[in-house]
């Protein structure tokens, strides 16, 4: 299936004036009035038939929220399907779920609409338009005005089909094609194929645009490799027998963020052409059986960072393992402490963000904190250089994917909470599908001091200014600041075409519960949040 398949059914050509005339001359999508609200309505309107003079009854709407007001909104980039940009197959039983003025669904011959944010805009009104959310208001909808052309006007708002309702293309959708009924997408298994050049072998895993897959790959010999490769939960196992005989550790690795496309070069021992790659087999495992083993690393590096904080280096002992997490996932650090094993986990960071550019592909950094009665910290502080410590295969729930539908994102870090949010940057600002507009990162900490790579954030913000760190002190003398409702609210102002329309969220378990409650409050819906937990 192609990634086109997955996207909304709307038209990417502007309205042109006869069609905007056109929606404007039926009053947008507007649904029946029973007889008894015409009888009440008759009581008290003009002579017309309408208190607002208009024999369709309409009503006056709020300023802002004019059809072209609607237009502006379904051109800003705003995911108003909430959906993320897929098209997802709704069955009438959860079609009735969404039945609110603030969660609203509607389906409309064979296609599930979310209307909750075209409420304001609806010429009938708001008490009008829930008539028929929550369920199929087809009937309703055809005894009024049929003639509507409603793909064009909720384009942007498509959900997907309604399950056992196929749909039937008719004459005023004719200009508005929409893909056929689809199932949910199905499980994503990499494609596996092969290039070669005379001293190189070029191992490449497909999987999907946006998949974010993690990679570990552990050698047995020099003809004999395992690249396991880990997408939504599952790992894919490729147990390689080569050809001939190959170097190690790989040339490259390269992890495509936005095409999902894996590249491992390998050096041949002998520089010839093979007439093939070998053999492999493959199989699958869960992530549970799979974060039931771990890995021997030893330390590489150590430096002291602040006052409070140290960088740690880890690489594979005997160099066999390379481990590559997905964007925003974590591995977890074991050691034997106070009689049994302690575990914590980590967010690995980038080695250019610690001035570690030339560093081997295979290495792992860490930021770390130290916490006085952290027995985890403390312990991995006062490693040397040739220590031992356990690590798990990574770890995590986070979709890349679903970021892929908001271009203006707000990140929300406070203390060594950034690093999760630090795998994110770069993946976001650099995709080329539905490009970023913002991406604004507020950074909490205690003082000054406190505050991680300051430096290399301000940098960030010079070389693209889509993207901006904002830093607030939680112990500042003139000005102690702290999240409230007051300091986020400005970023969620309904209606408002660069309002923020995903979060992702990374601090202690206080400060986490303190911004979800705060996003609720401000009608983020849970789809729009991503909370990083340990």
């Amino acid at each position: 299936m192609s990634d086109s398949s997955l996207k909304p059914p709307t038209s990417n050509a502007p309205l042109r004036p006869p069609q905007v005339k056109a929606l404007a001359s039926s009053g947008g999508l507007q649904l029946p009035q029973t007889a008894q609200q015409k009888l009440n309505s008759s009581a008290s309107s003009s002579a017309s038939g309408s208190a607002t003079g208009n024999p369709r009854n309409k009503c006056a709407l709020k300023p802002g929220y004019s059809l072209m007001n609607w237009i502006r909104l379904c051109n800003s980039g705003a995911d108003l399907s909430g959906t993320g940009g897929r098209v997802v197959p709704v069955t009438k039983n959860e079609l009735a779920l969404h039945n609110k003025v603030t969660d609203g669904w509607m389906a409309i011959r064979g296609r599930v609409f979310n209307v909750t944010r075209y409420m304001d805009f609806h010429p009938g009104g708001v008490d009008e338009l829930m008539r028929g959310v929550g369920r199929d208001a087809t009937k309703l909808f055809d005894e009024v005005h049929a003639w509507v052309n409603y793909p064009q006007l909720l384009g942007k708002c498509y959900i997907g089909p309604l399950k056992e309702n196929p749909v039937k293309v008719s004459k005023d959708t004719a200009d508005f094609p929409l893909p056929a009924p689809i199932s949910k997408p199905a499980e994503i298994v990499p494609r596996f194929d092969w290039i070669q050049k005379s001293s190189e072998l070029t191992l490449i895993f497909y999987t999907r645009s946006f998949a974010n897959p993690g990679l570990l790959l552990r050698r047995r010999n020099t003809k004999e490799l395992v690249v396991r490769v880990l997408v939504e939960h599952k790992w894919h196992v490729f147990d390689f027998q080569l050809k001939d005989k190959v170097e190690w550790l790989p040339k490259t690795v390269k992890i495509g963020a936005e095409t999902g496309k894996i590249e491992i070069v390998l050096g041949k021992e002998e520089s010839a052409p093979w007439t093939n790659y070998g053999s492999h087999t493959s199989s699958k495992l869960d992530s549970p059986t799979l974060e039931e083993e771990s890995y021997e690393y030893e330390v590489t590096r150590t430096k002291e960072f602040n006052d409070d904080s140290f960088e740690l280096s880890l690489q594979s002992n005997q160099r066999e393992v390379l481990m590559v997490p997905p964007v925003g996932y974590h591995v977890s650090l074991e050691a034997p402490l106070d009689g049994g094993v302690v575990q914590r986990s980590y967010t690995p960071v980038e080695s250019s963000l610690l001035g570690l550019e030339a560093n081997p592909p295979e290495g792992l950094h860490f930021l770390v904190k130290r916490y006085p009665n952290g027995p985890m910290s403390s312990h991995l502080h006062q490693l040397s250089v040739g220590s031992r410590v356990q690590l798990t295969p990574p770890r995590g729930g986070f979709l890349l994917s679903e970021l892929t539908g908001h271009r203006n994102i707000l990140l929300l870090a406070a203390g060594s909470g950034l690093t999760p949010i630090l795998s994110l940057l770069q993946p976001i600002l650099k995709r080329n599908t539905n490009r970023i507009e913002s991406l604004l990162l507020f950074y909490f900490n205690k003082t000054k001091e406190d505050i991680w790579l300051k430096e290399k954030l301000e940098e960030l913000h010079s070389q693209d200014e889509r993207f901006s760190c904002t830093h607030f002190l939680s112990q500042a003398e003139d000005q102690p600041q702290r999240i409230t409702t007051e300091l986020l609210a400005p970023l969620f102002q309904e209606k408002q075409p660069d309002r923020c329309t995903y979060v992702a969220i990374c601090g202690p378990s206080s400060f986490n519960t303190a911004a979800e409650d705060i996003l609720t409050e401000l009608k983020v819906k849970p789809n729009q949040i991503h909370v990083f937990r340990g």
